[in-house]
């Protein structure tokens, strides 16, 4: 996938990036800090790709990497949901400080809906407690089961 986007709004132009083999260019940049705004997903992302424990390669599963001019500007990941049935869930997502509030985010998220809606799949997510209003802003609703906070029910996108 390789997606851009030339608004006038100033930002550079995006592109999305599936990560298959190796974790991207400026991997590091981006986990140290995420691990310095206080989110040790990314860790466990890194950790679990390493590992081979979770590489979102089975169907339906994807990673994808928020490239500006080059510059790893985010990632995000859509697995399948291990505790509700036919569901997938949004993880390991995570924009740069100086990459926020420029839409970034809310195109990785929609590039990963993409293929659940195709699928007719719900998607979870367990939204940290500054992220619940872009979560909702996407149609997610609060539903604190299961260990997630929010869902976005198939029949609803």
């Amino acid at each position: 996938m390789d997606d851009s986007n030339n608004s006038d709004t100033g930002v550079d132009p995006v592109h999305l990036q599936v990560v298959v083999e190796n974790l991207p260019a400026g991997f590091e940049i981006l986990r140290a800090e995420a691990l310095a705004d206080g989110h040790g997903f990314i860790e466990k992302l890194a950790t679990d790709w390493m590992s081979h424990k979770t590489r979102f390669d089975r169907e339906g599963e994807s990673l994808l990497a928020a490239l500006v001019n080059g510059e790893l500007a985010g990632i995000a990941g859509i697995t399948t949901e291990p505790i509700v049935p036919g569901a997938l869930r949004m993880r390991r997502f995570y924009v740069r400080p100086v990459y926020r509030r420029d839409g970034i985010g809310r195109k990785l998220a929609m590039a990963l809906l993409v293929g659940a809606r195709r699928r007719g799949c719900s998607v979870t997510v367990n939204a940290s407690k500054g992220s619940v209003p872009f979560w909702e802003s996407l149609g997610f609703k609060r539903d604190s089961r299961d260990g997630h906070t929010h869902l976005l029910d198939a029949g609803g996108q």
